[in-house]
C-alpha cells in the first residue's frame, strides 16, 4: 500500500491490488513475446483486454484486433484468442483453418468453461451470473449445451423457469454478494442445485480492498476502461460506499472540482489497467489536490 500525504491534510492511498491481474498479464506477455520472436503479423480475435490505451500500445507493435477471422487476409499470420475466451464451436472452426492459433484465454476463465462443460454433460442446466453481452459470458454460454441462462442478479433468477438440475456459476469478475444472493434465489427453483462460485481470487481481493478503503474515503478515483466489466463493478461499489466516486480512463479526465473538500482520496484500478496508467492518474491527482506535498510509502508493491 502506498500512502501520499499532501499539504499534511490530504491523504491519497493507491490500492495495493491495482495493476494487471495474472490473466491479463499472461495475455499481454504472450502477444509481446510473439511480437518479439516472430515476423508474422499478429491478430487478436476481439480486443485482447478491455483497455483502450493498452490496445493502442499493442497496435504500435503491429498487434491488431479483428472482429472475425474473415478480416485476416494474410495467411502468414498468427491469431491470438483473447483473454476472455470464446465459445468452443468457434474455437474448433478457427483451429480447422490454415492459421497459427495461440490461446491467451485466462486460465481462471478456462476453469469456469470446464466446470460448465462437466455439469452440462451430466444434464445440468447452467445459470451464469454476469453481463449478458460480455465476451467472457458469450464464451461460457457455448459450453452449456444449449441449456444456459444469463442473469444479472437475484431479481432475474426469479424470472427463470424451474429446473430439475441446475449449476449456477459466476462471471469471474462478478461481485460476490450479488452471486451469493442469486444462488439463494436459485435454490428455490431448482430441485438440485450445484453452486460453483467461480469468481476469481484476484477479483475477490481487489473488491475486498476497495470496500475497505472506499468506506473511509471522501473521493475514490477508479481507473480503467469504460468497457471493462470488473472496473465498472469497482465503480459501483465505490458509488455506494464513498462520499464521491469517479470512473476515468485517462488522467486528463480529472478535474480540480473533484477534489474540493476531499481530505482522504483512494485510487483503485481495474484488472486490465496497467500500472503506468495508475501512476499518471496519481501524478495528476497530486497536482490538483494540493501544492505542498510530502510522500510516505507504506507496504510498497
Amino acid at each position: 500500500m502506498l500512502k501520499f500525504l499532501m499539504a499534511e491534510r490530504v491523504q491519497i492511498t493507491v490500492a495495493k491490488s491495482a495493476g494487471f491481474c495474472p490473466g491479463v498479464k499472461n495475455a499481454i506477455d504472450k502477444v509481446l513475446e510473439l511480437a518479439k520472436h516472430s515476423k508474422k503479423t499478429i491478430y487478436t480475435l476481439g480486443p485482447l483486454i478491455h483497455n483502450k490505451q493498452v490496445i493502442e500500445t499493442l497496435k504500435e507493435q503491429n498487434i491488431r484486433a479483428v472482429n472475425s477471422v474473415a478480416e485476416i487476409k494474410d495467411k502468414n499470420a498468427i491469431l491470438v484468442l483473447r483473454a476472455h475466451g470464446i465459445p468452443p464451436e468457434e474455437e474448433a472452426a478457427i483451429r480447422a483453418l490454415d492459421l497459427e492459433v495461440v490461446d491467451a484465454t485466462c486460465p481462471l476463465v478456462k476453469h469456469v468453461q470446464e466446470n460448465i462443460r462437466a455439469h452440462a454433460k451430466k444434464g445440468y442446466s447452467t445459470i451464469i451470473v454476469g453481463d449478458r453481452d460480455h465476451a467472457e459470458v458469450l464464451g461460457l454460454m457455448g459450453y452449456t449445451e444449449g441449456r444456459g441462462y444469463v442473469v444479472s442478479g437475484p431479481e432475474e433468477v426469479k424470472k427463470l423457469p424451474p429446473f430439475k438440475k441446475a449449476n449456477i456459476v459466476a462471471q469471474t469478475t462478478q461481485e460476490e454478494d450479488i452471486f451469493l444472493a442469486a444462488a439463494e434465489e436459485a435454490r428455490k427453483i431448482a430441485g438440485e442445485l450445484a453452486v460453483s462460485n467461480t469468481i476469481c481470487n484476484p477479483t475477490r481481493q481487489r473488491q475486498k480492498e476497495t470496500v475497505k478503503f472506499a468506506k473511509k474515503s471522501d473521493l475514490v478515483i477508479v481507473v480503467g476502461g469504460k468497457n471493462s466489466a470488473n472496473t465498472a463493478r469497482l465503480f459501483q461499489i465505490c458509488e455506494r460506499l464513498a462520499k464521491k466516486a469517479v470512473h476515468i480512463e485517462r488522467e486528463d479526465e480529472l478535474k480540480k472540482s473533484f477534489f474540493k473538500g476531499a481530505s482522504k482520496i483512494f485510487i483503485t484500478a481495474g484488472a486490465s489497467t496497467p500500472t503506468w496508467m495508475t501512476e499518471k492518474v496519481l501524478a495528476k491527482a497530486r497536482e490538483l489536490a494540493g501544492s505542498k506535498i510530502s510522500i510516505k510509502r507504506r507496504n510498497p508493491r
